[in-house]
């Protein structure tokens, strides 16, 4: 194999996913760990569409905003994308990016909750391993390369002593299964206990957000609004253990998702991606006697894409749409009609990183 392409280039912005953006040659690229300013020689890593992803390699210029990042894997690691520069800027950046991208909706003014501290928050963190490269860290997604990361930094420090103990002495040899040659490992601190869970689902211990200060937070808010109105009927879909929902004065609740074992007669197992959902959750209402004055949703990255239908259906006076991903919730909130956006908030969840979650609150127009 030969040396790698490279390409020079001169970023002028960044883009949603924390990528510094330069349009100096024929073709966009796009280059992690580089912001506005920086200039230099990149190795090209894919291209597609007319767009090159690339990797950088040497800084001609440097940009006034770099600083020196307090994690010693971060030049290699693919999970954090902001710890070059400071906090003011990447919480800069993001502002920018949720304006962007919602600007086709008439936003209220976009309010912006920063964490509290940018490392040291994380309650999960999963690795993934390779038992014939006898590798454990972060995988790259455009190499698939496994990066070790034995003292990752935005993990909590019960998380962090974990990854440390397995680092040690290549201790996770002894204790990852023997097959497949490849997987992941979970580590979680959920109600004070530690869980590692090998080749599991995602949050096989129970979900709940990585950052518990940020999920308080917003519950708060979120508390705080939907108490202005009177609540008869709350439905709260991808409800979970009813994180969001629970101690809000309703009348009757029904929290939906899927559950290994029910937690009461308020919630209801349903997988609300698969077809007829919405006329299971119709009946359900019907027989419960339920009249929707509020809805919550909170569901996963890929967003529900037919949330008009269900607003048509369901017809909630209020409506808060809580996303970890706000191109799926633009994309959510672009179809419906007979609702007015009242509140828009960016919670920095995940800070380092160029993720965040979002907050819109909806009214119906009657």
């Amino acid at each position: 194999m030969g040396p790698k392409r490279t390409t020079p280039f001169k970023i002028d912005g960044i883009d949603s996913l924390g990528q510094g953006v330069s349009k100096i040659t024929d073709r966009i690229t796009f280059i992690a760990k580089t912001t506005i300013g920086d200039e230099g020689e990149a190795e090209i890593m894919a291209e597609k569409k007319g767009v090159v992803f690339a990797r950088l390699k040497t800084l001609s210029k440097a940009s006034n905003q770099r600083i020196v990042p307090e994690c010693p894997h971060f030049s290699n690691c693919p999970s954090c994308h902001y710890l070059h520069i400071s906090y003011a800027d990447e919480i800069k950046f993001k502002y920018e990016s949720f304006a962007k991208l919602f600007r086709k909706l008439p936003l209220q003014k976009i309010e912006v909750i920063e964490a509290p501290k940018r490392l040291g928050y994380r309650n999960r963190i999963q690795l993934h391993y390779s038992l014939k490269s006898k590798l454990i860290g972060m995988r790259d997604p455009l190499n698939y390369i496994i990066h070790p990361i034995p003292n990752c930094m935005i993990a909590l420090p019960e998380v962090q002593n974990e990854i440390i103990r397995l680092n040690q002495n290549n201790q996770w040899l002894n204790e990852a299964p023997s097959a497949p040659m490849e997987g992941h490992v979970e580590i979680y601190w959920n109600q004070n206990k530690l869980l590692v869970n090998w080749n599991k689902p995602y949050s096989e211990g129970g979900f709940s957000q990585v950052y518990e200060d940020m999920n308080l937070k917003l519950k708060e808010i979120l508390h705080q609004e939907i108490k202005k109105q009177n609540i008869s009927g709350l439905l709260d879909l991808f409800g979970g253990d009813g994180n969001l929902s629970m101690g809000l004065p309703y009348k009757s609740r029904l929290c939906v998702d899927i559950y290994q074992n029910l937690k009461g007669e308020e919630f209801l197992n349903l997988n609300l991606y698969e077809d007829h959902a919405l006329e299971k959750i119709l009946k359900e209402m019907k027989k419960r006697e339920l009249l929707v004055s509020h809805l919550i949703l909170d569901p996963p990255r890929s967003g529900l894409r037919d949330l008009a239908l269900w607003l048509h259906h369901i017809k909630p006076k209020y409506v808060a749409y809580v996303s970890c991903d706000p191109h799926t919730m633009v994309r959510d909130l672009e179809k419906i009609q007979g609702y007015s956006i009242q509140k828009s908030l960016l919670f920095d969840f995940f800070p380092s990183t160029f993720h965040f979650e979002s907050l819109i609150f909806l009214e119906r127009k009657d």
